[in-house]
């Protein structure tokens, strides 16, 4: 198991990897908004870690293993997190503006994840988008995309 950040990027990636870097960078960033999302009402529904792993597996080429330790670090960076600035600003100077839709999207998938929509969830993906600078119409898009 991973006890920090640097454990995750030492064991996974070779000194000169820059692009496996910046991809792990990427999947962790990914991973604590999703954590971040299933914790706003204050727990974790199983439905919505099954979402969050199955999210992950679609985006990422990870298997089991790797997912269930990406899942724990992501938790413990989010008990640890300041604000979601330090994980959007990954996201927005590295994808294009249709995967920061998806990432919106797969945030209201979790959310959804267990039947039930709490309001701070909704708040926080909205915070989440404004802060990846995603449109309100694709906000409301992919809101409805996901429930679809």
């Amino acid at each position: 198991m991973f006890k920090t950040i640097k454990d995750y990027f030492e064991n996974l990636l070779d000194g000169n990897a820059a692009n496996d870097k910046q991809e792990k960078t990427l999947e962790l960033a990914t991973a604590v908004l999703m954590i971040e999302i299933s914790l706003a009402d204050d727990h974790i529904d199983e439905r919505e870690r099954d979402e969050i792993k199955k999210q992950l597996m679609a985006g990422f080429n990870l298997n089991e293993k790797e997912i269930s330790e990406l899942i724990d670090l992501a938790e413990k960076e989010a008990d640890h997190a300041v604000s979601l600035y330090e994980f959007t600003r990954l996201l927005n100077d590295t994808l294009s503006m249709d995967k920061r839709v998806e990432v919106i999207r797969n945030l209201w998938r979790v959310a959804y994840a267990d039947s039930v929509l709490d309001k701070y969830e909704e708040y926080y993906i909205r915070k989440v988008a404004d802060l990846l600078y995603v449109a309100h119409s694709d906000y409301i898009k992919s809101k409805h995309d996901a429930v679809d």
